[in-house]
């Protein structure tokens, strides 16, 4: 008896670390799907920088929520470091990753332990990401110059770095 419930204990535990960050049980809701236009917001860097959505306006871009603590981002977060590595020098190309709910310093430890070169914003509170989805990281958005959302994924990216250059590199 004492067995099962540390198998049972050790499947539950492998389930949670190896699954999609939820917020809560309930059922997730995308507030922006393909097709809808970016909502109007504002992110800052750790220099105090501001992003505006109004940007990707004219750009072929990249969206990314992300958190530090989340199985699937660790996975994700590499492959858009790629595509950063790629596509950085293309002024056409716009990349902004946000980390929900997190500290500047948490982050910033973070992008150096994996010694990612990418930019970052924060959502500190989760305001931003509350515009998109009322739960479930990571999510990534490619976003065409009309400020439209043309593809995403939530929860995993089952494409490749390469893929998704193609995908940003085909927007007209």
């Amino acid at each position: 008896m004492h067995i099962t419930k540390i198998l049972s204990f050790i499947v539950t535990m492998t389930f949670l670390l190896f699954s999609c960050i939820k917020d809560d049980e309930s059922e997730t809701i995308n507030y922006i799907n393909v097709n809808s236009q970016i909502p109007t917001f504002a992110v800052e860097d750790t220099a105090g920088n501001t992003f505006s959505s109004k940007q990707f306006i004219g750009k072929q871009s990249l969206l990314v929520f992300f958190g530090t603590y989340c199985p699937d981002c660790k996975q994700v977060l590499p492959v858009i470091e790629e595509v950063w590595k790629e596509l950085k020098d293309d002024p056409r190309f716009l990349l902004v990753t946000i980390s929900r709910k997190e500290t500047a310093e948490v982050v910033s430890n973070y992008w150096k332990e994996n010694q990612f070169t990418m930019p970052f914003y924060l959502d500190t509170r989760g305001e931003v990401f509350s515009l998109f989805a009322n739960n479930t990281i990571p999510r990534i958005y490619i976003i065409n110059p009309d400020n439209e959302v043309v593809w995403m994924a939530v929860e995993s990216l089952d494409i490749s770095a390469k893929e998704l250059i193609q995908k940003i590199k085909g927007l007209k």
